[in-house]
Order: structure tokens, then sequence, then C-alpha cells
């Protein structure tokens, strides 16, 4: 569907600019708790690594390797590739295996990388994995998703990395690990065992407001901060044409059937949090017992309240049955919409290009009755990097990681030569040995920092090539607003919506469990069904509010209440 491919290609270009332009350094000092279910943003300092790749070999420094140590002996380490190399221009004959980066590591390391095998697809590396695995011919080091974690652990497939990567890890990667607590290392974590590397999902990526200011304006309106407010803001917006269409065509709020979740344009979650509700997390209770979210008394108020906008007509009345949710917001017919910092990218722009007028703003709201903005955190990890059982270099897999990463950050002045003088591969990150995405979990909001602060003091020295890039759109898109929309995005989403990403008012409830048991593996899509539909059937007016207590007791009896129990063990242990 159209919605499918500009939310993908939005989310795609997005993953990219934040791998490449993470905040380098050692973020020791970003706060983080791992004990309590919700923290409140507080402001983070983060400065520059002086992380700095080794010219020897540090084999006898009796106290600790140096992670960017170069071997003394060439090392050959073989992996698994997934690249959609089809697109890609190589210049003077380089390969996939063969280029500027891979070169790089190469030289700094003598650890020389070659595939054991490469796909095209996301598809045909799980197939090619999964053959792999059971036939055990698997490479020196390769990528996983969870499940397949779990099986090489159980198999004893994989190696140990523990003690390597104390003794080899870079400040920069340790800081980024560290500040997600024990969220991301802890699953890779067995019996007291650390058995892979993680990925990190980069946090601060939940739905915020954004609401037409040229329209409040149009009208004498202030920015609405609660959820009674937002709803009369709605119905003055349908009420008087706001679109200036000339029938009665003006909606208030659109949204979208899955109804709530990160990185989801369309979601309610604003409105769920101000009943202190949140749909499909693994909780703890005040008594500190594991519940799932969507099965509390909080939800069931929010879906009356939902219930109640539905039937006002403050809700579009099409929202569950639009095979284009984004059309609405492209035809300038809404005035709020709810999605992450970035849809300036997609699908705002589109309505830009339709009404130049148009003026989008992004704002915490609607805040709960304590002046809170309730959300909860994304899945912090996901893929893994390991290290098949038996081969005699774990360190080479590690201090690649590191090296790749300081090329990736231009740390290392050597790598920034590379950008400088390949522009043909500056966006090609998965030309890097590893496919691994690693950073800190307030990336969002520190490039954003960084940006700004170079913005007002009119000095871009500071910047990297890709925050030299925002800094450009900032001034272009002030100089001349909306004529280039492109510009008008960048600046919009890294000046105005990222701005946001550590707004006091925000309090992140932690989920408590992100793998699958064994009963989820089999009855969990028959949850999820029974769930949506009777939300969806509920805010429609389709059944009664008091549904909601059925779907509780039918939730339990086909299979959460034994969810709950498998989790709670498997958190427990």
């Amino acid at each position: 569907m159209k919605e499918k491919k500009g939310k993908w290609a939005a989310l795609s270009l997005v993953s990219l600019m934040l791998l490449v332009s993470a905040c380098g350094g050692n973020n020791g000092n970003i706060a983080s708790n791992t004990t309590a279910d919700t923290t409140t943003n507080t402001s983070t300092n983060t400065t520059t690594s002086s992380d700095e790749p080794a010219a020897s070999n540090t084999s006898s420094d009796a106290a600790k390797p140096d992670p960017f140590g170069k071997f003394d002996q060439p090392i050959s380490l073989k992996i698994s590739k997934l690249i959609n190399s089809k697109n890609i221009t190589f210049p003077n004959g380089d390969t996939v295996e063969n280029n500027e980066f891979t070169r790089y590591v190469e030289q700094k390391l003598n650890v020389k990388v070659t595939h054991a095998w490469q796909v095209e697809t996301p598809e045909a590396y799980d197939q090619k994995m999964g053959v792999s695995m059971a036939s055990r011919d698997l490479p020196d080091a390769f990528i996983v998703n969870e499940s397949q974690l779990k099986q090489l652990v159980a198999a004893d497939l994989i190696e140990d990395l523990t003690d390597v990567y104390k003794d080899n890890i870079s400040p920069l990667i340790k800081g980024y690990y560290d500040s997600y607590g024990d969220r991301v290392l802890g699953r890779a974590t067995f019996d007291g065992k650390l058995m892979a590397l993680p990925n990190t999902n980069i946090g601060q990526q939940y739905n915020i407001m954004w609401i037409r200011q040229d329209w409040l304006d149009k009208y004498g309106l202030q920015v609405p901060k609660t959820l009674d407010e937002l709803n009369q803001v709605a119905k003055t917006f349908i009420d008087n044409d706001a679109d200036g269409h000339g029938k009665h065509d003006t909606l208030g709020i659109t949204g979208v059937p899955s109804l709530a979740g990160w990185n989801n344009f369309g979601g309610f979650d604003p409105i769920f949090s101000t009943f202190h509700a949140t749909k499909g997390q693994w909780q703890k209770d005040a008594s500190g017992n594991l519940v799932y979210s969507s099965t509390l008394p909080e939800m069931k108020a929010a879906l009356g309240k939902l219930r109640d906008m539905y039937a006002q007509g403050i809700i579009d009345k099409q929202f569950a049955i639009r095979k284009d949710p984004a059309e609405v917001v492209a035809n300038n017919q809404v005035g709020i919409v709810f999605g992450p910092w970035w849809i300036s990218y997609w699908p705002l722009n589109d309505s830009v290009k339709n009404d130049p007028k148009a003026e989008w703003k992004p704002y915490i709201a609607p805040l709960d009755a304590d002046g809170k903005f309730n959300t909860v955190d994304q899945d912090p990890t996901g893929s893994f990097l390991v290290v098949r059982k038996g081969y005699e270099h774990p360190d080479a897999v590690v201090r690649v990681l590191n090296v790749e990463y300081n090329g990736i950050r231009k740390i290392d002045p050597d790598a920034l030569n590379i950008y400088k003088d390949h522009q043909e591969i500056v966006q090609k990150w998965e030309l890097w040995p590893y496919t691994l995405q690693v950073g800190p979990e307030t990336t969002v909001y520190d490039t954003h920092a960084q940006a700004q602060a170079a913005v007002d003091a009119k000095d871009d020295s500071s910047l990297d090539t890709e925050l030299k890039s925002w800094y450009a759109d900032y001034f272009k898109n002030q100089a001349d607003p909306k004529k280039d929309l492109a510009a008008w995005a960048n600046a919009t989403a890294r000046f105005e919506g990222a701005a946001l990403m550590n707004d006091d008012h925000v309090v992140i409830t932690r989920n408590q469990f992100w793998g699958k048991t064994k009963t989820m593996a089999t009855k969990w899509s028959i949850l999820e069904k029974l769930e949506n539909e009777t939300f969806l059937k509920i805010i429609m007016g389709e059944q009664p509010l008091d549904s909601f207590d059925t779907f509780v007791d039918q939730w339990n009896s086909l299979g959460g209440k034994q969810i709950l129990k498998e989790i709670a063990e498997e958190t427990n242990k």
C-alpha cells in the first residue's frame, strides 16, 4: 500500500541518518535506571570520544589488550552478509567484500574479512541461516535474531564472550551499551555468560501530538495541553470547516487500525497515556506482580474515552478502514495527528506540498491529570552478533566492531578521509563488515542538541557531514520557508520534533519482557487478533464497553494466564 511504502521509506532514511550521526563518546554519564519501572527524561551531556586506533599489537601489555591493537599475524574472519547490492555502484572494481571500508579494517587490524555466504533479502538470510544452523556449518561470526540466539546457546554452538568483551570492547561501544542499563547486554547473557554482542534500537521514537498551528491561529486557539482541551480544539476545526474545502469534510483527529505502537504514525498512544494505559506491554503492578497492560482497568477507561470521541466525530469515522491513513493528511483534511518526531519526512511533507500554508507543529501533549506525558520504551535490541564455537580469534571479532564504529563515527582521521574522498559510498554503511547498529539510547535528542548548539553559534565546524546537512537545511528553510520541502522536513524533524525528546513532562515505563515464550509461539496470534478486534469494535460502538471484561476473561483462558506465568518464570531466573 502507498501508506506502507511512504512509512518505510521514511523509517529507512531516519534509521540510516541516526546510525551515521549517532553521538560519539563514552556515554556512561547518560542517566539510566535498571531497576525502576519508570524513568523521567533528564538532560544528557555527551562528549566526543578520544578513542584512537592503535598502530601496533599490544600483546606484550599484560594488563589489558588494546581494543584497537593490530595483530602480528594475518587473521581470517568469515562472516555472513545481508546486503542489497543491486543499486550500489562500486568504484575501481570494488565489491561488497573488498572496498574502502573492508580494506580500512584490514589495514588497522590485520584482519581480512570475507563472506562465508552473502544474500540480498532478509527472507533469504533467515533461510540460509536456518540451513547453516541445522548443518552446523557456521561462519566464524554472524548475526542472528533472538530465537536463533537461544537455539545456538542451547546447542552449545557459539563462544562465551564474557572475558573477550571485558578485555577488548572499546570505551565508545561500552558507553553505548551502558546507556541502556542491563536491558541490552542482559538479553545476550545466559547463566551469567555474555554470548553475543547485541544491536541497539535507538529510543525516543514515541508518538507525540502534531497540530495545524495555522488553524489554531485562525480561530484564536491556544495549544491544547489536556485531553479535554484537545477535544474542544478538534470540534472547532470540524465545525468551522478549517480545511476551507467548502464542505463538511474536515476531520479532528485521524488514526490507524493498530491503535498504538512505537514508530507508528496515527497511533492513539498519547490519548491512552492520559489514562496511564498502554497497549501490548508486560508491566509490574503496584504489588510487583507481572501484568499485561491491555487487560488492565486503565485500558477500559481509555477505550471508553476513545469510544466517546469516535461517537462525537472527533476521531475520523473512517480511520479503521482507510487503505491509506495518510491520505487525509496529504489532502489537508485533518488538523491533529499523533506520530514520532520524524513524521515531517512523511506524511506531513505531502500536506505542505499540497498546501504551503500548512504549519504543522509538534507538542508533548495531551498531558495527564498530574501534568505528565506517559509513554513506553521500544524493544532495545533484536539482533545479535555471535562467534562460532571453536573460532580461534573471538577477540578479532570484537576489535573489528571497535574499528568499524571508530570509522562510522569518523573518530579516526583515516576513516574521515575515506568519507571525504569517496562520496559514492558515504551513505552505504552496510559495506562495513558488520551491519550491527549500535548507538546511545538518546541519539535522537543528543544529535539535535549538537546541531542546535551549532545553529545558535552560527558555526558548523564542529559537526560531522550528516549534522552539517541539518545545519544547512535549517538556515535554508529559515531564509525561504518551505521552498525546499526536503530542507523543511529535515529542519522540522531535527530542530522541532527531536527537540522535544528530552522534555521534562515525559515519563517512560519500561516493558518487562521482549521475548517469546513456549505458549506465545502457538497462542499469541490468536490473542492479538482477539485484542485488536475487540478494541476496535468497542471504539466504533459495535460492542458495549463492558465487552472489555469478557475480553479479559477470554484472554486469560485462551493462553494469556499461562503466558504470564511463563514470563514471570523467565524474568525471575
